[in-house]
C-alpha cells in the first residue's frame, strides 16, 4: 500500500467541514418543507442530520478522489482501497457489489492490480474497457466462463432490477424483480458467489464482506441467494445510506 500524500489527507479533512455545513443547510430545507428527504434516507436507522452528513461527506470525498486518481497521486489514491474479502485461492468467484459511489476508484484499482473483470453496461474508455464485459451474447458469456474457470474473478452489480417476474424482492417497501445474472454466472461456472460492500470509513475505502453462497446453495435456489443479497444491501443502506449510489435510481431520490 502506498502512503497517503499529505495534500490528499488535507483535502479529505476539508471534506468533513464542507459536509457538516452542507448537511446543515440540507437539513434546514427538509425541516422547513422546501425539500423532500429521499426515501432511502428517511428509512435510515440513524438521525436525519447524521445520515445527510455521511452522504455529503461521501460526495465531497468522491470528487476529491475522482481528481486525485487522475493526478500524480494516482498510486497513493489507489492505496486508499482496503480489501477485507476472503477470496478463494483454489477457484474463481463472482463478486456481487451494489452501485457504489466509488466506482471510478475501484475500476482503476482493479486495473492496477489485475484483480478482475467487471460486468457493466455503457461504453468505457479503451484502457478501462480491457476489464469490461457486458455479458451480452454468446461470445461475451463464453469469455466470462473461461475466465472464471481459470480462477478469475468477476464483479457485477447485484442491485439490477428488471421487468421480469423470476426473482421478486421487496426493497424499501416497494416490489421489484432483481436480476439473477450474478447467481447464474456463479452456478454455471461452478464457483462461489460473494457479496462485497465498499464503505468509506477512517479515510479508507474498505471492501467489507457480505453473504456468501457455495455451489450447492446456488444449484438449489439461485433466487434465494439474490433475495438474501438484496436484503443485506437494504439493511446496510438503512444503517449507512452513504454506501449506496442512489443516483442510479431516481425514484429513490423522491
Amino acid at each position: 500500500m502506498f502512503p497517503k500524500p499529505y495534500i490528499l489527507a488535507q483535502f479529505i479533512s476539508v471534506c468533513s467541514i464542507l459536509s457538516w455545513l452542507s448537511a446543515g443547510i440540507h437539513y434546514c430545507f427538509i425541516s422547513s418543507g422546501l425539500l423532500k428527504a429521499p426515501v432511502y434516507i428517511l428509512n435510515g436507522k440513524g438521525q436525519l442530520y447524521k445520515n445527510l452528513n455521511q452522504i455529503w461527506h461521501t460526495r465531497f470525498v468522491r470528487r476529491v478522489i475522482s481528481v486525485s486518481v487522475r493526478s500524480p497521486f494516482r498510486l497513493s489514491t489507489l492505496g486508499l482501497v482496503n480489501l477485507n474479502l476472503v477470496i478463494p485461492s483454489d477457484s474463481g468467484c463472482v463478486i456481487a457489489i451494489c452501485h457504489t459511489p466509488w466506482k471510478r476508484l475501484l475500476v482503476q484499482w482493479c486495473l492496477e492490480n489485475n484483480f478482475s473483470l467487471i460486468i457493466a453496461g455503457g461504453k468505457w474508455t479503451k484502457q478501462r474497457g480491457r476489464i469490461q464485459r457486458q455479458a451480452l451474447g454468446i461470445t461475451d458469456l463464453r469469455c466470462i466462463m473461461k475466465y472464471l474457470s481459470q480462477k478469475g474473478r468477476v464483479v457485477i452489480a447485484c442491485d439490477m432490477f428488471n421487468n421480469l417476474n423470476n426473482c421478486p424482492v421487496d426493497f424499501f417497501g416497494k416490489h421489484y424483480n432483481v436480476s439473477l445474472l450474478p447467481a447464474r454466472l456463479a452456478r454455471i461456472a461452478g464457483v462461489p458467489l460473494i457479496t462485497a460492500l465498499p464503505v468509506l470509513r477512517d479515510e479508507t475505502i474498505k471492501i467489507n464482506e457480505g453473504p456468501q453462497f457455495d455451489l450447492n446453495s446456488l444449484k438449489a435456489d439461485p433466487g434465494d441467494a439474490m433475495q438474501k443479497i438484496v436484503l443485506f444491501l437494504e439493511t446496510e443502506i438503512k444503517n449507512n445510506p452513504d454506501v449506496w449510489h442512489a443516483a442510479y435510481y431516481k425514484h429513490f431520490l423522491n
